[in-house]
């Protein structure tokens, strides 16, 4: 786990958008946050005023956000587009502003000008697009009334008579039947199709029956063809004008449409960029309010970055800054703050005596505040997806990350041993891992099932399973004798046939596997200098356990040999008691972290501790039988399998076919049902029975502030000087201030000393 430091840094007010781009731009500075969880009311308004602010600035973040989407809706954009750009720094687009504000401002009219071209542009579009579809309907109109030999000279003859032309979706054909062939309208309709959804229709009918003709129109939804005289000759209709209509309004369309295209390819770089400079701007406006204001011309922000680095940030930052910036830096240490005693005046101020022997810190503990970098290679990295699915390592905790890649396909082995299963799982792992490039999470799962599958196989051998049967290819295998403490040389061979040495195979693992992680507690609190915490509570568990399994181990569950002379049954009671004794004895040798309690509260405490630790840890041991029950489980579902295949009849080749095929799905199955389960049970052994010894995952994870440049540079360029009015009257402020604090400063003291 990489050692960090919280870095003060205290700046110039007009400075500070300048300081925020050249941390930005080291990409490994982690912002601490200056929200504390308690607050007094004073401070707790201070914050309430600086958080208005900030969802002020998010507000306008938001809303410039939505618009920006609008705009790349209308415009087709998709961040797939600026994946494919290639360009330089001299190509990106650069934002010089003054301040925050004047950038949102800047961006806000960039926005504007590019949203209300489109805008123009769209509405354009439209009405083009509804004059040529208008005029498109007109034409198939006009062709269909031309077989009718619609003229100027023959609409003359319809004086009393009204002649009008309807389109409508063809759907409505036969309500359209059964409206104009009703013997109350007297009228004459003809209709065609024009297109797959529509048809045009006329209707000639007495004049006395407009509103009738209207309301029955209506019903069908029939949307009126102009007859305009313009498309009309004296006896034929006008093609010619109506096709160079349309013509004209298709070129505009086109125009107008590749004019869209244009602004978008024309300015795709733009809108990465403006893409980019939104995003940026979120991180920013919350980094922004992590500034906490010290005078009216100073601020201060607080950040985390590795140890190995801060000479080199502190050089940088100090060069730019000069005499502008001030930089204190402190070590965060993995133990507890080192603690003073408070002294208290008496009567006068050469006078001191201990207060209560009452213990505080002389610096304030960060661990809990500080975020936590861990690097791992490539082989252990894929098991990072299970740390972190229980929790983030805190800054003054082990990482079990690497403990995972050794412990989980092992213990996932012992439940799936077969040598066929683990070659499957093998051949899945590598495929996901090689070939899942896009989506970490299932990368990483991938590359854990092929490091399962390893194990899986390695206890295949063991187990002298392949495929639920006990020879590979015609070719027994033989069985593999291995060692194991308390048992000697035994053999795995059979699991089912050898139930008890299994069994015990896996206590002891499970043992081993506890006692893991009460290490990995050991070291903690070594780490965190508590050695004393170490050596009476973790070491004392560690022998309780060990203690307890050699007794079941060698007398068995037979009583009368626990109570029986040497008497081993002390082996694990003397532990257990020792937790409770050695928690008052803690405060009597003057341990600081236990001088708060009371005598009665430690062994309160340490009797709870003891009851808790003896119901445990025998649980926590019984947990891994389940290693034995899936184990079992995994090859009677195989003996299931062949048991079924033998049962088919006949030998003949579609005999032969089915059992075949029974197998393969029948090993799917298994695979599959059985790979859920097992890790599912993996899991549940590492977070409640593994974990829960030592790790907490309550760390903060370690988020670089960065501001993505890919496309975009912003600058800030705050105005320097000031003109002399101001500066005085800011030094008229800075010496008003100063003196009320003396002020407060002097009544304090003669209050508090009797000055």
């Amino acid at each position: 786990m990489t050692k960090m430091c919280l870095v003060k840094a205290f700046i110039d007010k007009d400075l500070k958008d300048s300081l925020l781009i050249d941390l930005a731009s080291e990409k490994i500075i982690h912002i601490k946050s200056n929200m504390p969880e308690e607050l007094s009311d004073e401070k707790r308004k201070e914050f309430t005023k600086k958080e208005k602010e900030i969802f002020v600035h998010k507000h306008e973040i938001d809303n410039f956000q939505h618009n920006l989407d609008e705009l790349f809706k209308k415009l087709n954009v998709e961040s797939n587009d600026f994946l494919k750009l290639k360009i330089n720094n001299e190509n990106k687009e650069q934002f010089v502003v003054k301040d925050f504000y004047e950038l949102i401002h800047h961006l806000n009219e960039e926005l504007n000008f590019y949203m209300n071209r489109v805008i123009e542009l769209e509405r354009y579009i439209m009405k083009a697009t509804i004059e040529l579809e208008n005029i498109n309907i007109i034409n198939d109109s006009y062709e269909f009334l031309d077989k009718f030999n619609l003229n100027r000279e023959n609409l003359t003859y319809l004086k009393n008579l009204n002649f009008k032309l309807y389109s409508t979706f063809s759907k409505n054909t036969q309500a359209l039947k059964d409206i104009f062939e009703s013997s109350e309208l007297h009228c004459i309709y003809q209709y065609e199709q024009i297109s797959r959804d529509r048809i045009v229709f006329f209707v000639i009918y007495p004049k006395i029956f407009e509103e009738d003709i209207k309301e029955r129109i209506n019903i069908i939804h029939g949307e009126e063809v102009p007859v305009l005289k313009k498309y009309l000759y004296q006896n034929s209709i006008n093609f010619e004008r109506i096709n160079n209509e349309m013509i004209y309004l298709a070129k505009t369309l086109i125009k107008y449409q590749n004019e869209r295209k244009r602004i978008r390819d024309e300015n795709i770089l733009k809108f990465a960029a403006l893409n980019e400079v939104i995003k940026n701007l979120k991180e920013y406006n919350w980094a922004e309010s992590q500034f906490t204001e010290i005078t009216s011309k100073k601020i201060m922000i607080e950040f985390f970055i590795p140890v190995n680095n801060l000479k080199r940030i502190k050089f940088d930052l100090d060069n730019k800054y000069l005499s502008k910036i001030v930089l204190n830096a402190e070590i965060i240490k993995k133990e507890e703050p080192k603690p003073i005693i408070k002294r208290k005046q008496k009567n006068k101020i050469t006078s001191f005596q201990l207060e209560n022997e009452e213990l505080k810190t002389n610096h304030e503990d960060l661990r809990k505040e500080t975020p936590t970098l861990v690097k791992h290679n490539s082989l252990i990295r894929p098991f990072e997806t299970l740390t972190r699915m229980y929790g983030v390592p805190s800054y003054s905790e082990v990482d079990p990350t690497p403990f995972l890649f050794i412990t989980f396909p092992l213990l996932f082995g012992i439940m799936f041993g077969d040598i066929g299963h683990g070659l499957i799982l093998i051949i899945a792992g590598l495929i996901g891992g090689i070939f899942v490039r896009k989506r970490k999470s299932i990368r990483n799962i991938s590359w854990i099932i092929f490091y399962c599958g390893i194990w899986a196989c390695l206890f295949g051998v063991l187990y002298g399973e392949y495929f639920g049967y006990h020879e590979i290819f015609g070719h027994p295998i033989q069985p593999i004798p291995i060692y194991i403490p308390f048992m000697g040389f035994i053999k795995l061979y059979s699991p089912l046939n050898n139930v008890i040495t299994v069994f015990k195979v896996a206590i002891l693992i499970g043992v081993f596997h506890l006692n893991l992680g009460l290490l990995i507690q050991f070291y903690n609190f070594i780490v965190q200098k508590k050695k004393y915490k170490a050596i009476t509570e973790t070491l004392m568990k560690i022998l309780f356990l060990d203690f307890g399994v050699y007794l079941v181990f060698a007398y068995g569950i037979n009583i009368n040999a626990w109570l029986g002379e040497p008497y081993p049954v002390l082996l694990p009671i003397i532990p257990a008691l020792l937790i409770i004794l050695f928690k008052p004895f803690g405060k009597l040798f003057r341990i600081s972290y236990m001088q708060e309690e009371s005598y009665g509260a430690l062994i309160g405490e340490g009797s709870m501790d003891t009851f808790e630790t003896l119901l445990s840890v025998p649980s926590n041991v019984i947990s891994y039988i389940r290693l034995l029950a899936l184990a079992l489980a995994h090859i009677s579902l195989m003996v299931a399998i062949e048991a079924i295949s033998e049962m088919v009849g006949g030998g003949g080749i579609l005999a032969q076919i089915l059992i075949i095929t029974g197998l393969i799905f029948g090993n799917l199955i298994v695979i599959l049902l059985e790979s859920v389960i097992v890790f599912l049970n993996t899991l549940r052994l590492h977070f409640y029975e593994f974990f829960f010894k030592f790790f907490q995952g309550t760390g903060i994870d370690y988020h670089p502030f960065i501001l993505e440049d890919n496309f975009s540079i912003i600058e800030f360029n705050p105005i320097m000087v000031k003109d002399v009015v101001s500066e005085e009257i800011e030094k008229e402020i800075e010496t008003k201030k100063a003196k009320k604090i003396i002020n407060q400063a002097k009544k304090y003291i003669s209050k508090k000393y009797n000055i």
